[in-house]
This record gives structure tokens, sequence and C-alpha cells, in this order.
């Protein structure tokens, strides 16, 4: 049987039910099985990842869609595969029909995952067989979805890559109903393409910078032959899709931006990219994280999400977030891990107390509220933490901190203002610019009554252009309004607030080293008439940089 790929514009899918055609089950009955060239990866001793077309495995295609289509295109039946990637529908007798396996996993009210070529309009996928009559007895079709790999090249089409996509998401999935049943996932869409590149520029045309999430329910990934290709490292994958489980389960506070394990973080794109990496090793029970790329796909690299090294650690390390949370959730404990969570406890936290937090989202949010739910194993995930030279955590604001990373402006953390009162914030450009530790200051405010209050800020560098972010602490937790001036040592936010909690982040926008004044006050009648013109500018000034989530 010719096996083909099979563009079909995404808009157009049809979705139903197990069968469209109202064939009973006493027709004729079609099945087979739907797998797909899964390649693996090895690891060599000096931290080299590379792909291993030699130990290439043929792999189910679980919950996948399936359609049989007749000679006019219309869907006959259609049905999802199985756990084994085997799958059975009816069809007419003596009817000229072919099997089309979709890059879609699909079940109604709990999943819809496609995977799509943003290259192409949006293109879906497929894999299908040829016609054949079904005559009036059991039909098998079995659909293999290759990976084009002959030896020196993607010489063939690269048919495998969607359908290994959605297994290692599928993977992810299984791993969130085991600690959940009943959880049901909003839809979302894979854009992968063999012209996507490691590029800054038009993701439609597949400048896509690196594989990443996009906040809109979108992942982006990688398919650029002897570059980086991605579709085989699953814990890639599955750790971008861990940004879509923040956004869409959790809540996801990270500002985006370049990272890596060694580097001073800002709390939140620590914990969010720490989290990721965790969360690949936790779905994919494998602690070796891995990225293959280069020539033949054959010069990537590896660490260890448990055993790796510490560079730099610390409460603003995404490595040192990862190693802790694997090793709350595993089952290999050393002298300083005696916790084996597994994940469901860890679940239990994201999805309740870190999205609920009243502070950013970070290590501190996190372990403070699995201990408050796990108080049997205080002392061991104390020990955990503190081995990342992270002292015991007592609140969600990372309160006593005593590691401050060699800048102290960092600490504490958190700073307050009182109405009336007037404090000095102080960033600092040390570690690198935009989303690293010091570029910006958390400030805590009271507001006891309702009414339109100032935030003004002054900076001591005449070079410096300061920004006020202004969070609610309550879900969704997103930001209420921006300050309103730009290219300005000076700047001010004039709003109406509710009694209540709120959250400053503070920053220089030019990302110099600076210090600067910030004060609050109750607006005078005279601004309180500017209000409603500041309002609209200020918020949409937010979107000027769009987060991604790498």
């Amino acid at each position: 049987m010719r096996k083909i790929i099979y563009l079909l514009p995404f808009g157009l899918l049809i979705v139903g039910c197990v069968s469209t055609s109202g064939v009973p089950k006493d027709g004729v009955e079609i099945s087979g099985k739907i797998t797909y060239d899964r390649v693996p990866a090895s690891t060599t001793y000096d931290g080299m990842a590379r792909l291993d077309y030699a130990h290439t495995r043929k792999v189910a295609s679980k919950n996948i869609l399936v359609k049989a289509v007749d000679t006019t295109g219309k869907v006959l039946a259609q049905t999802t595969t199985d756990k084994n990637g085997k799958y059975s529908l009816y069809v007419p007798a003596n009817t000229d029909v072919k099997i089309r396996a979709y890059a879609r996993m699909y079940k109604k009210d709990t999943w819809d995952v496609s995977v799509v070529d943003n290259t192409n309009q949006k293109a879906l996928y497929v894999v299908e067989g040829e016609y054949h009559n079904s005559e009036n007895k059991h039909n098998i079709r079995n659909l293999h979805a290759s990976f084009g790999w002959t030896g020196d090249g993607y010489t063939n089409q690269r048919i495998a890559a969607p359908f290994a996509i959605l297994d290692s998401i599928n993977q992810a999935m299984e791993k969130v109903k085991d600690a959940d049943k009943d959880a049901k996932f909003p839809q979302l869409t894979v854009n992968w393409s063999v012209n996507n590149v490691a590029s800054p520029g038009d993701p439609d045309s597949g400048q896509i910078i690196t594989s990443n999430y996009d906040g809109e329910r979108q992942l982006w990934i990688l398919g650029d032959a002897n570059g980086d290709t991605d579709e085989y490292d699953d814990h890639i994958i599955i750790h971008e899709w861990g940004h879509y489980f923040e956004d869409q389960f959790s809540r996801a506070d990270n500002i985006g931006g370049p990272h890596s394990p060694g580097e001073a973080l800002d709390i939140r794109v620590a914990f969010g990219e720490g989290w990721g990496n965790a969360w690949s090793g936790i779905a994919t029970d494998n602690p070796i994280y891995f990225d293959t790329s280069g020539y033949k796909q054959s010069t990537g690299w590896y660490m260890d999400l448990e055993n790796g090294a510490q560079d730099n650690p610390g409460w603003y390390s995404e490595g040192s977030v990862q190693r802790i949370l694997y090793d709350l959730y595993d089952s290999t404990n050393e002298s300083h891990d005696k916790t084996s969570l597994g994940f469901k406890p860890i679940y239990k936290v994201l999805v309740g107390a870190e999205k609920n937090t009243p502070a950013f989202t970070s290590i501190f949010s996190f372990i403070d509220a699995l201990k408050r739910e796990n108080s049997s194993q205080k002392s061991n995930i104390d020990k955990t933490v503190s081995y990342e030279q992270i002292s015991k955590i007592t609140d969600a604001y990372g309160t006593n901190r005593t590691n401050y990373a060699n800048s102290s402006v960092v600490i504490p953390i958190y700073k307050t203002i009182s109405l009336g009162e007037t404090i000095t914030v102080c960033t600092r450009n040390n570690y690198g610019v935009y989303n690293k530790l010091g570029n910006r200051d958390f400030v805590k405010v009271r507001i006891d009554k309702d009414g339109t209050y100032q935030f003004n800020i002054n900076a001591d560098d005449y070079n410096s252009d300061p920004d006020i972010v202004l969070y609610p602490t309550k879900y969704p937790h997103k930001e209420k309004a921006i300050s309103s001036y730009e290219g300005s040592p000076n700047d001010t936010l004039l709003i109406d607030l509710k009694k209540g909690d709120y959250l400053l982040d503070v920053y220089d926008s030019s990302f110099n080293s600076s210090c600067m004044r910030l004060s609050l006050s109750k607006a005078t009648n005279l601004s309180k008439q500017n209000v409603k013109g500041l309002a609209k500018p200020n918020y949409n000034r937010l979107r000027r940089i769009k987060r991604r989530y790498y």
C-alpha cells in the first residue's frame, strides 16, 4: 500500500461523532493500526546528544483522528485510535474508500491537539492510503508514517514528525490525567514545518527564533534539518507544553525571554523555565533532558535534571528549580532528597494555591504552598530546597533571604510602599537585561480606601527610563496598568483603585543599573481629570513586548 503525506487546510476540518454516515455496525468493518517512526536520542560521555537513526522504532500513534473517505471526498465514518494505535470503523459495502489518519488528537470535551504547517496556511498534516473497494467483508488497512531518513539525510518526506510531536504531547496529557482523571485540555495548535528555523522574523515563513509557546494556545517547533530539529526531542516538546499547562491550568507570571540553567534570573522566569525542564523529566520519567541539533542531528547537548552540576544555585536559578521539582517527584533519593511525592501533590499546588498566590509565582510561592499541603513532609522538603542554597521558605514572598547573588539590591525581594511614602528602588544589569536577576524591583502596595492614586518615579540618572507596572493580587493576576511616559527619567501612574492589595513591577526600560525614588499619593482634583485619558494607553503599552516562552 502506498503511503503519502497529505495536507488539508486546517479551517476545513469537520469534527463529528464516530460515524458521520449513519452506517450501522452491520456494515463492512475496516480496522487496522496507525504507526510512525520514532527516532531515539543517544548521549555521549562528553555531553553531546544525537538522533540515533540506526535504532528507529515503529511506534503506535495514539488517540489520533482516523477517517474513511469516498472518491467524492465525503467522510463515510471516523474514529480515533486507541493506546495501541488501533482503530475500527464501518463503511457501506462495495464502496471505494481510503483511510486517512490526521495529525490530530481529538476526544470530545477532553482534548483537541493538531499539528499544522505554519508555512503553508496552517495546513493539517495527514497520512493516507490508496482507494480500495470495501467489498462485503472485514478489511484490514494499516498506515505507517515514515521518518524520511535515508542515511545521508532527509531525502524523503518527513511524514513521521507531526505524529512524533503528538505522541510526546499525549504522554504529557496522560501524566496529568493520572493526577486528575477529570482534567480537560483547551484546544492547542502545534506549528511545525521543515522550514522552521532558529531565526527571528516572520513565524508564518518559519522564522520562529526557537521552539516556544506563544501564550495564545500555540506551540512553535523547530524543523530545520542539519540545523536544529525538535520533533523527536520529547523533552523540548514537553517543556514547551509545560508552558501551555501553566497558562491554561495554573498561572504563568513568567515574562519570557532567553534563559539558561546557570543564569541568575527574574524569579518568575526561573520558576517557569525550571518547571518546564522538570516537567519534561516527570512526564517521561527520564531525567536526561536532551536537544539534538547540528549536521545530521548529531551535535546537540543534554543535561541531567536530577544530578546535574549546581552552576550558580539559588532561588533565582532555573537549574535549582528543576532539580528541586524533580527530586520532590521522583522515587530515587539521595542524602539531600528524602521526598518521593509523585506528581499529584505537585499538580494540586499548581492548579490551586500557586494559581491563586497573591505573590508573583516563584519557588517561594510554590514551596510555601507545598509544605502547607504536605505538612508531614516539611522537613524533607526543606532539606531538598536547602541543598540548592535556598534557606528555609516561610512565605510566598521569599522573606529573610540570605543569598543575594553578589547583588545586595535584590533583597529584600519585595519592598513595601504606603500612602504618603517615598522609597528607593534600584535595578542592576550585571547579569544581563530584560529578564535577569536585578532587572526589576517588586513592591507590595495596600490600598485602604477606594480612590484615585498616583505613583511617581524619578531616576537619578538622566539616561534612565523608569516604568511601573501594576498588578492585582487576585487571579488571573494580569497587568492592570503601566506608567504613562517613555524616554523620560521621570514617570507617573495615575489610576482608580479599589481597596485591596497590589503589586508593582518597577524597572528601567533602558536597562541601566540605576536607582529611582518611588512615591505614592492620593491624586489631586486636577490630576483626577486625566485618569480616563491615561487608562487605555497605559494598558496598551503592556503589549509592546510580545511574550514567548522558550
